[in-house]
């Protein structure tokens, strides 16, 4: 049953994401949201300048795993799965990861 209702979540409210892995593309209807964070001190800029540290959560089909070596294409751009795991399993299982932008030069 709540299998049932997770893909009812997914396809109302999903959104279009590809999967990218080995080669392969596979297009799901998954959900992807900024993890906001709350830090309570600034943080300092170094010789480089303030590296990119926004995160995305993804929740996604169970039957269509994500891996570290998973790429992410929503909403034109690529991101890096930095983890990922199989959530909920005997319930509503589904594929939860944490998200980061593929910097341009790691293309």
């Amino acid at each position: 049953m709540m299998e049932r209702v997770w893909s009812d979540i997914l396809r109302r409210f999903g959104q279009e994401v590809t999967l990218r892995r080995g080669g392969t593309e596979v297009q799901v209807q998954a959900l992807v949201q900024p993890c906001l964070e709350r830090r309570e001190e600034q943080e300092r800029p170094g010789p480089l300048g303030l590296g990119r540290r926004d995160r995305f959560r993804y929740m996604g089909p169970a039957e269509c795993p994500v891996d570290l070596d998973t790429l992410v294409v929503w909403k034109g751009r690529e991101y890096r799965t930095q983890s990922a795991q199989m959530v909920g399993e005997g319930v509503c299982p589904h594929w939860w990861a944490l998200l980061s932008p593929r910097e341009e030069a790691e293309i």
